[in-house]
């Protein structure tokens, strides 16, 4: 019994060793994405399922994102327990004549709206 507890105990582990974002990092995970807010072509500020806000920036600009109903957040060889990173990638489905694009993330920190103005 002490065995399969300890192999229990080690399985369990394993996904949050997955969950886990490196230390100073923010973890949005591609299954908790709720909704976003675009700030410019560059910068996202995504909402997750428990209502924690991200700044999102990307690599190069992304065309057309203020016009988007629908986005796709990718982390390519993860799960959706998988922190989005560096590299990882936004797609933008094609509309208006304009094929898919991949917007690839370079950063992702926790976000802290500014305080109103007084």
């Amino acid at each position: 019994m002490r065995l399969f507890a300890a192999g229990l105990i080690l399985i369990l582990a394993v996904p949050g060793a997955v969950m886990a974002a490196p230390a100073g990092t923010a973890c949005l995970r591609q299954d908790m994405v709720h909704g976003w807010t675009v700030v410019d072509d560059r910068t996202l500020i995504v909402t997750d399922r428990v209502d924690k806000k991200f700044k999102l920036s990307f690599t190069a600009p992304c065309q057309d994102l203020k016009f988007q109903t629908r986005l796709a957040f990718r982390s390519p060889g993860g799960t959706g327990l998988t922190c989005l990173g560096h590299n990882d990638y936004v797609l933008v489905p094609p509309g208006g004549g304009m094929p898919a694009q991949r917007c690839f993330i370079a950063d992702v920190q926790a976000y802290t709206p500014p305080p109103a103005p007084k």
